[in-house]
């Protein structure tokens, strides 16, 4: 089986599940590997990494017809790329729009939310979600801390006022995985994080966004707990991912990023990296449930 994402879902219990988005190889339809504290993995990544495939109009996931070999970043070849219904939107500053009319026009009666985000190690970042999802982009991105700047209808504009809080010193659009690495022993407690964004929001000087965010607290919904000791990393940048194994006990989840453990030590991987390679092991497989075009998004 193919790996094709990491996934958060909500559960009926209002709690969230995390697990991998994986093709297989007699079926069409994106399956689901959960991934629990306790369970034991037993995997192994394949290479090469090989095209995701694209999303349609309807939100359908398809297959990469070729089943092409990715040679540089990224993760869907250019035809998969062109043929993607949200894949100009990844790139998007609001300023010109590179998706068809379809997707131009579902995107301008859309409800949008622009939000901040603040990480334990203090790191401050903004992006923008649908209105609907909006606790699982944070969830999904590992934050700690997560908060709404404005509610936006319409893509474009929503992005224009990303770009333009993304340019303040103190902000950033993306956060890698080794600076979230870093930061899983770190900690900050809500009233910290909420002089972060407040100071951040009066130093706008903008009457359009409003003076106040109120933050949400995010560590609840995560399966990882405090760790009292320092995670190995998986492997080096420059360490090959293929036939390399994963084995130990699921600790937990935040985020991408997955902390297994094998006695008194533990590995931290993030899931990110092994996108496109095939998995080889003991996992169990459950059906995702499709919903609406937004959740790709």
């Amino acid at each position: 089986m193919q790996i094709v994402d990491v996934a958060w879902r909500v559960l009926d219990n209002g709690n969230y599940e995390s697990g991998l988005q994986v093709w297989r190889q007699e079926t069409e339809t994106l399956d689901f590997v959960p991934i629990t504290p306790g369970k034991h993995l037993n995997w192994s990544f394949r290479g090469p990494k090989r095209c995701i495939g694209s999303i349609d109009s309807t939100g359908k996931p398809v297959k990469c017809p070729e089943d092409s070999v990715m040679l540089r970043h990224g993760v869907r070849c250019g035809p998969c790329s062109a043929l993607d219904f949200y894949d100009p939107c990844i790139r998007c500053d609001g300023r010109t729009c590179l998706g068809t009319e379809a997707r131009k026009a579902q995107c301008d009666i859309s409800d949008y939310v622009v939000y901040v985000v603040v990480f334990n190690d203090s790191t401050l970042k903004v992006g923008v979600s649908s209105k609907g999802r909006v606790r699982l982009r944070w969830i999904e991105q590992g934050a700690d801390y997560g908060g709404i700047i404005k509610y936006i209808t319409g893509g474009r504009k929503a992005r224009r006022l990303e770009d333009r809080l993304s340019k303040r010193r103190e902000i950033t659009k993306a956060v890698r995985g080794e600076r979230k690495i870093k930061g899983l022993q770190s900690t900050i407690d809500l009233k910290t994080a909420q002089k972060i964004v407040d100071d951040f929001i009066v130093g706008l000087e903008s009457i359009e966004l409003g003076t106040q965010v109120e933050l949400e607290g995010l560590s609840k919904y995560y399966s990882l707990p405090s760790l009292d000791i320092s995670p190995v990393p998986w492997r080096k940048r420059s360490d090959p991912i293929d036939q390399r194994p994963l084995v130990g006990d699921v600790i937990g989840m935040k985020g991408s990023l997955l902390v297994t453990g094998i006695g008194s030590s533990y590995t931290v991987v993030d899931l990110k990296q092994v996108i496109g390679y095939s998995l080889e092991g003991d996992a169990d497989i459950t059906m995702v449930t499709q919903s609406g075009l937004m959740d790709f998004f």
